[in-house]
């Protein structure tokens, strides 16, 4: 019997849907409910910008986005807070507040979003991300792995500094590349 081409991707998908739920469901079952204490999560790290120190990734509490909150704002918020899922080659980035991933929406420039893993319209790998090789100013690229030439970029569109808007990526050859470098550091 031939299998449809329909069929086998229904089956790819729920494959992708039931390992998300069980990463999910791991994660949940590891992680205390984060939005009933200020307390940080054990193991839960900030994603600190390389160009601008003091400067973190924050999933918004309000909508899909992602912004970037002062470490001082970032004290005690768990929306702020990420678990690495994964090795530093693909692992997806777990918001310990909304208890979903980052993911990537596609083309340069395109919004980094938080959402429920298993769901990116582009596939599992817009959910997932990897850190390039260390740079000279001791930060590393935060890719996506769905496309490795788009980073996460924390420069402002109006300029060289911090973004106030909701956070995208850029290639790598275009401006500068610090903005575009990140290092995990343990949440406060």
């Amino acid at each position: 019997m031939i299998q449809s081409k329909w069929a086998s991707r229904g089956r790819r998908r729920l494959r992708i849907a039931i390992a998300a739920t069980g990463i999910a469901a791991a994660c949940l079952t590891v992680i205390p409910a984060a939005s009933a204490s200020a307390a940080t999560v054990p193991g839960a790290v900030w994603i600190e910008n390389g160009a601008f120190n003091g400067s973190v990734l924050c999933a918004s509490a309000y909508d899909q986005s992602v912004w970037l909150q002062s470490t001082s704002a970032a004290v005690g918020n768990p929306y702020c807070e990420w678990m690495q899922m994964g090795p530093d080659s693909q692992f997806s980035l777990l918001n310990v507040g909304k208890y979903q991933v980052m993911a990537y929406t596609g083309g340069n420039e395109g919004a980094v979003v938080m959402e429920q893993p298993g769901t990116s319209s582009l596939g599992s790998n817009a959910e997932q991300w990897s850190w390039g090789g260390e740079e000279s100013w001791g930060a590393y690229a935060l890719q996506s792995y769905y496309d490795s030439g788009q980073n996460v970029d924390a420069m402002s569109p109006a300029g060289d500094f911090p973004r106030t808007d909701p956070v995208h990526t850029r290639g790598w050859r275009h401006g500068y590349q610090r903005e575009l470098t990140w290092n995990k550091v343990a949440a406060q």
